[in-house]
């Protein structure tokens, strides 16, 4: 088998592609997380570890990318406690992450999508970074990422995200500018996939250097994305005792 990274004819492992600590996040006492798609005809599946790729990666190019991993799951799931809110007329609107290391995280976030876009596994089929996944390889490589503007990141975060499921990722545009987005564990990232500039919008909330994270807060209950993930529980549960 060959590494998609180094090209070397090594022993391929199970890779995940979203860190396992994303999906511990959202075990509960007696369900392990559901991995969800609003594509039709798709119902929920159990996801205890995660999801991997078994055709991606050898040991030691993932062991490459597991503290860009590991920097991204210290910064995204810690506890967001009111030191870290920002409200505008009483009403909390975001909160403030000021203590992360930029080439960290952002390489993280390259890598996330190009691991997502040359995976074979389902769950990413939605993803795709087309002419651009050439420079994400080689950004992964060089360990270069890039100015701020280049794949520029925008986070928010469900302002209560009760439930242990996961949508999974796809393509989105805004403005008419091509993004991918990720959910991760109460998360939703937005990767810009386009040589363009970013949206009037999200000029001052995407990742810089030396700049707090400014993370936008959705209500999930009213967002589009909890609306799609309870309808697929509906559907779900009706399949389930329709065909019990």
């Amino acid at each position: 088998m060959i590494c998609q990274l180094c090209r070397n004819d090594k022993k391929l492992i199970k890779a995940h592609i979203i860190p396992k600590g994303f999906f511990r996040q959202l075990r509960s006492e007696r369900r392990s997380p559901e991995i969800h798609t609003n594509k039709e005809g798709e119902h929920p599946k159990r996801a205890p570890i995660g999801i991997y790729d078994t055709g991606i990666l050898c040991a030691e190019c993932d062991n490459r990318l597991a503290p860009w991993d590991n920097h991204a799951q210290q910064v995204l799931l810690q506890n967001f406690s009111e030191d870290l809110a920002i409200y505008h007329n009483r009403q909390k609107i975001a909160y403030r992450i000021a203590d992360f290391d930029y080439k960290l995280l952002k390489l993280f976030f390259i890598s996330l999508l190009w691991r997502a876009s040359i995976s074979t596994h389902k769950f990413y089929q939605r993803v795709s970074a087309g002419p651009f996944e050439q420079q994400l390889k080689e950004m992964i490589l060089s360990e270069d990422p890039g100015p701020p503007l280049m794949f520029a990141v925008t986070l928010a975060r469900f302002s209560d995200p009760v439930v242990t499921g996961v949508l999974d990722p796809h393509r989105d545009k805004f403005e008419g500018i091509n993004y991918c987005r990720f959910y991760l564990t109460g998360f939703v990232a937005y990767i810009k996939v386009d040589s363009r500039s970013v949206p009037d919008f999200m000029k001052d909330l995407y990742l810089r250097p030396d700049t707090p994270i400014k993370v936008i807060l959705r209500d999930f209950h009213h967002s589009k994305d909890g609306v799609v993930m309870k309808d697929i529980l509906r559907k779900s549960v009706r399949t389930h005792y329709t065909n019990a």
